[in-house]
């Protein structure tokens, strides 16, 4: 059997298995022409709004993905920039201890020895008399050092003092004021701010 194409859309097509058409019929062969015409413009209004819908859910759901990934990623960057800047202070911190080692161990024991009691008995005075015990051989240059402190300031060797080490005695206590005390204390303070910055 054949067929005859009469109109012809994308999505629909109108054909008959007459050869011949009536005079009547032609009136109805328009209006099916037209039924399909509208039809395909249905079509492609339907397809074109499907299209226009489905883009805008698809760039919502993808900002929203976006915006997530990107707030989850400043979250990680931030913690490793904090993890790393609390890395660092502790790092510097442990260098500038290191640092002050080296340059000390470069002076001579007698002069470090006496620029930390001086120090520390500056810390004291003039509140208290004061009792500076360092190592025998330090005892000279520790009293020319404390001389022009002009307090009461009395300066005895002690053999058990290591050559470093200072210690201040006062009628309220005794304080040891070594380079290694001295330190430790700030490694102390450094920690404790760590943990308070943490």
């Amino acid at each position: 059997m054949s067929y005859l194409l009469l109109a012809a859309a994308p999505s629909a097509v109108l054909l008959t298995d007459d050869p011949i058409l009536r005079r009547e019929d032609v009136a109805h062969l328009d209006a099916a022409a037209e039924v399909v015409a509208n039809l395909d413009a249905h079509r492609r209004a339907a397809r074109e709004a499907a299209v226009a819908e489905g883009f805008a859910e698809g760039h919502a759901e993808g900002t929203a993905k976006a915006a997530r990934e990107v707030a989850q990623t400043l979250a990680e960057v931030h913690a490793a920039l904090q993890g790393e800047r609390a890395r660092l202070r502790a790092a510097a911190a442990a260098l500038a201890l290191d640092i002050v080692r080296r340059i000390a161990a470069g002076l001579a024991a007698d002069e470090l020895l006496a620029a930390l009691a001086e120090q520390a008995a500056r810390d004291l005075l003039p509140e208290e008399p004061i009792g500076v015990r360092v190592v025998p051989e330090a005892v000279g240059a520790v009293r020319r050092r404390l001389w022009p402190l002009g307090a009461q300031i009395e300066v005895q060797g002690d053999p058990d003092l290591g050559a470093e080490d200072c210690v201040l005695d006062t009628p309220s206590g005794r304080t040891h004021a070594g380079l290694e005390v001295q330190l430790k204390a700030l490694e102390t303070v450094f920690a404790a701010r760590d943990e308070a910055a943490a």
